[in-house]
């Protein structure tokens, strides 16, 4: 072969190889899209897992239902004399909101603004849902919410799927919540997140 043809050859080689490199790399960045309308993740009791709704060739959709128990509460108040701002710990169990299983537990730190004559308040928080046979799959949630009234009426919820490990590492999306007591069996969370595909290294 010339030495010319050869250098073409190789210097051909060498972009393909590049290419196939950078597709690789771009294969998990497509947006990921919302799981079919009104499914729902189900639980598998052999596993203790959740089982997707759906996959594409980037992304794993899940859309879990579920409700959380409180089993533990504490908080820290800088200045009792000045209520201003505290800040509060919880944690408890996951249960599935279809079979009513337990399917793991969460932990939750938050800071508030003290209660209001008028029962309102601003809150935000940050939730890790353990889920899995160990624990070891976990969802990272960060909430912000106004209160209208303590005990009646939440005025705006806005709680993102920031994070996630095991099962769920690269998790992202949004959680939507119904009811008025936040961590007691009484309420409802839906969270509808993306995992992505990762490539191993």
């Amino acid at each position: 072969m010339a030495p010319r043809a050869a250098h073409l050859l190789l210097c051909a080689i060498c972009l393909a190889s590049v290419a196939f490199g950078a597709s690789a790399q771009s294969a998990n960045h497509y947006k990921p899209r919302d799981p079919p309308l009104g499914s729902r993740s189900t639980f598998n009791p052999a596993t203790k897992h959740f089982e997707p709704v759906t996959s594409d060739k980037s992304y794993t959709y899940y859309r879990l239902a579920i409700n959380i128990n409180e089993t533990f509460y504490d908080f820290f108040d800088s200045d009792p004399k000045v209520p201003t701002l505290y800040t509060m710990v919880a944690s408890g169990d996951v249960f599935d909101n279809t079979t009513a299983a337990k399917v793991g537990t969460f932990d939750m730190n938050g800071i508030t603004t003290y209660l209001n004559a008028d029962k309102t308040l601003s809150y935000m928080a940050t939730m890790a849902v353990e889920l899995g046979p160990n624990g070891d799959d976990t969802i990272f949630v960060k909430a912000a919410l106004e209160r209208a009234n303590l005990n009646v009426e939440i005025m705006d919820f806005d709680a993102a799927v920031v994070g996630g490990t095991g099962r769920y590492k690269g998790a992202t999306g949004e959680v939507f919540f119904s009811g008025t007591q936040f961590t007691t069996p009484v309420n409802l969370y839906v969270a509808e997140f993306a995992v992505p595909k990762f490539k191993r290294f």
